[in-house]
């Protein structure tokens, strides 16, 4: 049999010729056409770029530093809860000196020995990080005066109920540029009662922080306000969640309307 094959010739007729070529045969390939162009006037060939996409590890990190910038402008400067509170404790710097503070759900307490009044400056921790802030010194109720700031600042709340005799009680300052924590065991027997714990073997500043670990965290007890012998003991006593409880029950001035205040350093803060 044969079979049909297209002829690339003119037909005739203008009718395409078709001739028929044996089976089992091939017909040879056409050769292109030479180009008209010299070798040397042909334009040399660019090398292609690679353009590799970027791997899921850049990517990730580029996400995760987007998400990082977010958090933490929302964590500073908005509602959102604070990302750790394992640092509650702060400096105030007044007219009259410097002493330390806490930080609680009611803002900064200290026991103003120093000023119970007037501007004051605010050492406090930023995470890791030691972070300066102006304030303003205000009384807050009982043994208590509040350092008031604009912006946020790590808070614990109290504890709402009376200390266990084996309870375990931590002592946290700020020491310079560093954060102190130091362990406190409750005074016991025969000659000492109260809130008073026993002489853990350095001098802490009136206005210390005493707090209490529970299984929900950190909880506010109270301060250290000084130290008392009995015969050849020393003992630190702390304020306690008595003066606490009487401090809460004070009554307050209402509260004034909530404004927004836009400050100098292009910080806007509802207040």
């Amino acid at each position: 049999m044969l079979a049909p094959f297209a002829c690339p010739g003119a037909g005739v007729g203008g009718r395409r010729v078709v001739r028929a070529a044996p089976l089992g045969t091939r017909s040879a390939p056409s050769k292109p056409a030479p180009s008209k162009l010299a070798p040397s006037k042909l334009a040399p060939s660019k090398p292609a770029r690679s353009r590799l996409p970027l791997s899921a590890l850049g990517l990730s990190v580029l996400a995760l530093s987007g998400l990082a910038l977010s958090a933490c402008t929302q964590w500073l400067f908005s509602g959102v809860q604070r990302l750790s509170n394992d640092r509650p404790v702060m400096r105030i710097e007044t007219r009259g000196g410097s002493e330390a503070g806490i930080g609680t759900d009611d803002g900064i307490l200290f026991l103003g020995r120093t000023a119970q009044e007037g501007p004051c400056r605010i050492h406090y921790w930023l995470g890791l990080t030691p972070v300066i802030e102006d304030g303003v010194v205000e009384r807050w109720g009982g043994i208590f005066f509040r350092a008031r700031m604009d912006l946020r600042h790590q808070h614990v709340p109290y504890l709402d109920r009376d200390l266990e005799p084996d309870e375990t009680l931590v002592a946290m300052l700020t020491d310079g540029p560093t954060f102190v924590e130091i362990p406190l065991v409750r005074a016991h027997g025969a000659q000492i009662e109260g809130d008073a714990v026993d002489w853990p073997g350095r001098e802490l500043p009136a206005g210390t922080g005493v707090f209490a670990r529970t299984d929900g965290g950190l909880r506010v007890v109270g301060m250290i306000a000084g130290s008392i012998e009995v015969g050849d003991q020393r003992y630190l006593v702390h304020t306690g969640t008595t003066a606490l409880r009487e401090a809460l029950l004070t009554a307050r001035p209402q509260r004034e309307p909530r404004r927004v205040e836009h400050r100098p350093d292009d910080i806007t803060i509802d207040k």
